[in-house]
């Protein structure tokens, strides 16, 4: 969209762990567009580490830096430089910097004055008070993979609680066996065949669900112990029925002849 803001993501490899890589892609999104996408690090802070899949992953522009000086980070300095030329030229909206380090109240503080937003991101252990409040907002990453990591956990165990169920309710014969669900099936494609009419897979799956209110295809397992996910793949394991179509086209079941 044209109104969507243009933001400038400068992150410092230096400071920031690539773990975090799809959290600040995801954070800056909510914001608007990102024009300039840089990364800033020495050659082995991000060549031969995490940093460099995630540098193809999500089209980051790689800006690395010798350290000339010891005790200097040349980084720090390439990624203020750039972030002044960028607010000069007049292309963005506003600025993300990915970075804990401290070094870069100043540079938030600049680019606030010249009026665009300045949001930061860095680990909530790591960022001081004064780095925090020199942005518009800043964002604690580490906070929000963890939140994720217990998401994750969360959405695991319900779906391991919903399979037990299911297969506790197929033990107890509450959910139909796949014979019965087989033979359904071919009904329903030789009823269609008497008049002429080609079954789709979605016919199959609401005749199904219509037929047996309890179905679900994930209350099952194929060979292996895998569970189904989808309609699809249950059909195909059965080897009386045969599909067709896909790609584009609609998904034809037929009784194999």
């Amino acid at each position: 969209m044209t109104d969507e803001k243009r933001f400038a993501l400068l992150i410092d490899a230096e400071n920031i762990s690539a773990q975090y890589a799809d959290y600040i892609m995801e954070e800056v999104e909510q914001y608007g567009v990102c024009s300039y996408k840089r990364i800033y690090g020495s050659w082995d802070r991000i060549v031969r580490t995490k940093w460099e899949a995630q540098i193809n992953k999500n089209s980051l522009k790689a800006m690395m830096q010798i350290n000339n000086t010891r005790g200097k980070n040349a980084s720090d300095s390439a990624l203020i430089i750039d972030a002044m030329d960028i607010l000069y030229n007049g292309n963005v909206d506003g600025f993300c910097i990915v970075s804990s380090d401290s070094d870069f109240t100043s540079l938030a503080r600049r680019l606030q004055e010249a009026g665009v937003m300045v949001i930061g991101m860095g680990e909530s252990d790591k960022a001081t008070q004064a780095l925090e409040n020199a942005y518009d907002k800043f964002v604690y990453i580490d906070v929000l993979a963890k939140q994720a990591a217990r998401e994750q956990q969360k959405q695991k165990a319900e779906e391991k609680a919903v399979l037990a169920e299911a297969r506790k309710n197929q033990e107890a014969g509450n959910t139909p066996s796949k014979k019965a669900v087989e033979e359904k099936i071919k009904q329903i494609i030789m009823e269609n065949d008497d008049i002429g009419k080609a079954t789709d897979l979605g016919q199959i799956g609401n005749e199904l669900s219509r037929f047996y209110k309890n179905f679900d295809v994930r209350y099952y397992n194929a060979k292996g112990g895998k569970q189904y996910k989808y309609l699809k793949e249950f059909v195909s394991d059965f080897k009386s029925l045969e599909i067709k179509g896909g790609k584009g086209q609609g998904v034809y079941v037929s009784i194999k002849s």
